[in-house]
């Protein structure tokens, strides 16, 4: 199974059944997003552009020669990529110097930095020793970010705002742990109960002739057009909601009490991000949304190279 990689097997065997783990937990990952990175002597072995986490267990991981990459992203403040197969968030993996870096789409973190007060937020993770950052484009400006935001304070775990979750640290066992550590946090904002039912529910339907059910009727989805919650949300369905009487074919998804209809057919990745869209509405549902990506930033992320890859290959 582990042909594909030269690394002490045992090892290997543990950052790949973890990797695995949160790639299968809808909670934690969605689709091709969230990342793993594992460093062995003079190399890193990460997540290729557009891969499932889902899918550790198979050829996704690429390795590098761990000094070129280094060099090549200290030297540069743009989002220059070191190569194309390469995840995007690949400069914070190689910048962190901790042998393994887990990043994942936490809808919890996601739900958090939507409808709550940054300095609420902030009081709360300071004291968990969990270090806030502020949205910023991912790629080298987000891991440059990170590293000079934790220059001397030795955080081992990051809350992207409207974006997931970074832990590091040098025992992959300690670090799935901690991750789990943080969602039971996390509940001291969200009800995870509340988010498993709705996660189970929305999964649960199916997309059929372009349309499915609407699992409540009484949640206005216009109020989320407009705002991205989190990157993905702009990359892979940037579409504005419309009730049924204010339709626009071309462009924007309706709605009335009984169904959702889509403007087009969906492939796999879309439709698990449409699902995710719909997940995080419904638990949200009349509250106020305070943060989120705004719809220029969002534009310009999603027509990257970089994303236009992902998008190319998740088709």
């Amino acid at each position: 199974m582990y042909k594909y990689y030269k690394l002490p097997l045992i090892r290997m065997e543990s950052f790949i059944y973890y990797s695995k783990k949160i790639g299968c937990n809808f909670l934690l990952c969605q689709g091709p997003g969230g990342n793993t990175s594992i460093k062995s002597g003079k190399y890193i072995y990460i997540k290729k552009s557009g891969m499932f986490l889902s899918d550790s267990d198979k050829n996704i991981f690429k390795k590098v020669e761990l000094g070129s990459i280094l060099d090549f992203y200290k030297a540069r403040n743009n989002d220059e990529k070191f190569e194309n197969t390469l995840s995007i968030e690949t400069p914070f993996h190689v910048l962190l110097a901790n042998k393994y870096v887990f990043h994942y789409h936490s809808l919890a973190s996601i739900i958090m930095s939507s409808i709550y007060s940054r300095q609420e937020l902030n009081n709360f993770l300071f004291k968990n020793k969990i270090l806030p950052v502020g949205y910023i484009r991912p790629g080298n400006e987000l891991a440059k970010e990170i590293i000079k935001k934790n220059n001397n304070k030795n955080f081992e775990k990051f809350f992207l705002y409207n974006h997931g979750i970074v832990v590091k640290g040098n025992n992959v066992k300690k670090v799935y742990s901690e991750i789990n550590h943080l969602e039971n946090l996390f509940k001291k904002y969200i009800d995870y109960e509340k988010l498993r039912k709705v996660t189970n529910t929305l999964l649960g339907l199916k997309v059929f002739n372009n349309k499915i059910e609407n699992p409540n009727p009484k949640i206005n989805y216009e109020l989320f057009s407009g705002k991205y919650l989190f990157p993905d949300h702009s990359v892979f369905f940037p579409d504005s909601f419309k009730q049924l009487n204010k339709v626009d074919l071309n462009k924007d998804v309706t709605f009335d009490d009984k169904y959702i209809y889509l403007n087009k057919s969906l492939n796999s990745t879309e439709e698990i991000y449409f699902k995710t869209l719909l997940i995080i509405f419904n638990y949200i549902n009349d509250k106020k949304v305070k943060n989120y990506i705004k719809p220029d930033i969002g534009i310009k992320l999603r027509e990257s190279s970089d994303e236009q890859l992902r998008i190319k290959v998740n088709k």
